[in-house]
């Protein structure tokens, strides 16, 4: 490579390396793949965006949409 010579421990460990850098990537990507699942299944109805729980009488209660739209509006100016 370039009039280097390489050793073979050092091309082995740099193999090492990239394997466990490209299994961390991994377990990272499907991290944040398992986070954004789980807000995928936040429960919505047509009054609200996100149903956060249900009261004892088993009404919804949450973020409604147009409070959603508003966040939306709010941070596409900051």
């Amino acid at each position: 490579m370039l009039g280097f010579k390489i050793s073979d421990e050092y091309e082995r460990q740099l193999r090492q390396s990239t394997e466990s850098l490209k299994q961390q990537r991994l377990a990272f990507k499907k991290k944040r793949e398992n986070e954004l699942n789980a807000f995928c299944e936040i429960e919505s109805d047509e009054h609200f965006a996100m149903i956060i729980g249900y009261t004892s009488g088993g009404y919804p209660y949450g973020v409604t949409h147009e409070e959603m739209e508003q966040k939306d509006i709010e941070n596409e100016f900051d």
